[in-house]
């Protein structure tokens, strides 16, 4: 079985020792009787402790409320010079960014930059031509506004005038389709050309 230190001993005499070791600590002094003495020892100095402070009288030639007010006083002036050295710290440390936030910031600008160069206004089609076939000398062209046929600098557009082009298709054979969903009826205008 394992003695008491000087730390647990004193510990044990004034009763500040967790449940558990406060009941080991008990059952300990049962069975040894250095540990006992040893508690029994501090028990003594700290009764003495107690009854030298009980006994003690303030002198009654210094001005207790004097004393009083100035310890008050440099109490406050103190923790008003650790607000103002604890202020000018935080403005130090609010400078700057933790390591955490700027890989975040670092990662989403990544993100919304690599976003734009894949869906941004780069890479759609210009509306003029989104989509276009050759055909002899004829070229075949389809958009958002309808679908059109060019041949030597002159050609031919048939316009949606009700709403834009849903969708287009290019056949290889040398034709284009353009299909438009009415927003009021809900009814499909198709337009088409084709060359022979």
């Amino acid at each position: 079985m394992r003695h008491f230190s000087e730390q647990e001993a004193a510990l044990a005499s004034s009763g500040d020792l967790p449940l558990i070791l406060k009941l080991q600590s008990q059952a300990h002094c049962l069975v040894c009787p250095a540990c006992r003495a040893m508690v029994a020892s501090y028990r003594s100095d700290r009764s003495r402790v107690d009854l030298a402070v009980d006994s003690f009288e303030l002198p009654r030639a210094i001005k207790w409320d004097q004393l009083e007010a100035e310890m008050l006083g440099n109490i406050r002036l103190g923790l008003d010079v650790d607000a103002i050295h604890q202020g000018s710290g935080r403005k130090e440390e609010e400078r700057y960014i933790p390591w955490r936030a700027a890989v975040a910031i670092v990662a989403m600008t990544v993100i919304v930059i690599t976003g734009w160069f894949l869906a941004g206004p780069g890479s759609r089609p210009t509306p003029s031509a989104v989509a276009q076939v050759r055909s002899g000398g004829f070229l075949l062209r389809g958009d958002e506004n309808g679908v059109g046929v060019e041949s030597r600098g002159r050609g031919m557009i048939l316009r949606n005038v009700a709403s834009r082009s849903n969708r287009i298709e290019v056949g290889l054979e040398g034709s284009v389709r353009s299909s438009v969903v009415d927003q009021d009826s809900g009814q499909v205008t198709v337009s088409q050309i084709y060359v022979e």
